[in-house]
């Protein structure tokens, strides 16, 4: 992607945080889009609260954002985009969205989640604020294990040979801590405290619905939730779904690279 930001001191903090993501050129096969930032005529003040973004479509099939200080608009083939406004939050909104909508051109999510990775396997766990992702994921780390996201991840299903699409990979994002790796995604599932860690068998039902309250929509109408719906129900029959019950201690890591050594082997 091409990013223009006319202010030095935002692009400088926007090269930092999307350090390790920022390549020279797309590889093969990646489209190219460009996003543009516009200084607004009048800048308004930066509100103390902010409400989450509920991108629409234009009669034109652009998806347009009208935030509390920024607005921005997305051409129809998501390859070229508008930000008016100043700072760095609207330019990290309209990328998540952009990122959002690139995934839903593949059947794909943005998930709002904590994501493992043993190896070549990944298992990806969803859940409410509180719930334990982030505590999760600096458990996985502290064991020397790699992470992909703890905030904002990526999957999609990609085509076998042949075959119709049946392997879901599964990717890091910038936000928080995230890394630029992918795996294969083994399981999608939910979180709980205890006092021991065990991984439990759960129903897709009942992971479908936190894993629906947790995907960032790149437009909120009944089409992007339709869209969304399908590509959550497609992943729950086709990666396992399951429960990761953990302790704030070791076991949790323990408990998880288990599951993910037999998923590699099974």
């Amino acid at each position: 992607m091409g990013l223009h930001v006319p202010d030095s001191r935002v692009q400088s903090q926007l090269r930092r945080s999307l350090a390790g993501f920022i390549t020279p050129r797309p590889p093969p096969g990646v489209r190219a889009a460009v996003l543009e930032v516009l200084a607004p005529s009048v800048a308004r003040p930066e509100p103390a609260t902010r409400e989450i973004p509920r991108p629409w479509r234009a009669e034109d099939g652009a998806l347009v954002l009208e935030g509390e200080d920024y607005s921005a608009r997305l051409d129809a083939d998501g390859l070229h985009g508008e930000v008016v406004g100043t700072g760095r939050f609207p330019v990290e909104v309209v990328l998540r969205v952009m990122l959002a909508a690139e995934l839903r051109q593949r059947d794909g999510l943005l998930v709002h989640g904590v994501a493992l990775m043993h190896g070549e396997e990944a298992a990806l766990f969803t859940g409410h604020s509180g719930a334990g992702k982030s505590t999760l994921g600096g458990l996985w780390m502290d064991a020397g294990e790699s992470l992909l996201s703890d905030e904002l991840v990526a999957v999609w299903p990609k085509a076998l040979s042949g075959q119709a699409p049946r392997r879901w990979r599964v990717a890091g994002t910038p936000w928080n801590v995230g890394f630029p790796r992918e795996a294969n995604l083994r399981a999608v599932g939910t979180l709980g405290w205890d006092s021991s860690s065990r991984w439990e068998r759960q129903g897709a039902g009942e992971v479908g619905r936190m894993l629906v309250q947790n995907v960032l929509l790149c437009e909120a109408s009944g089409a992007g939730r339709a869209a969304m719906l399908s590509s959550a129900g497609r992943l729950l029959t086709e990666v396992e779904p399951a429960r990761l019950v953990f302790a704030r201690d070791a076991s949790a890591v323990v408990v998880v690279r288990e599951a993910l050594g037999a998923a590699a082997h099974g």
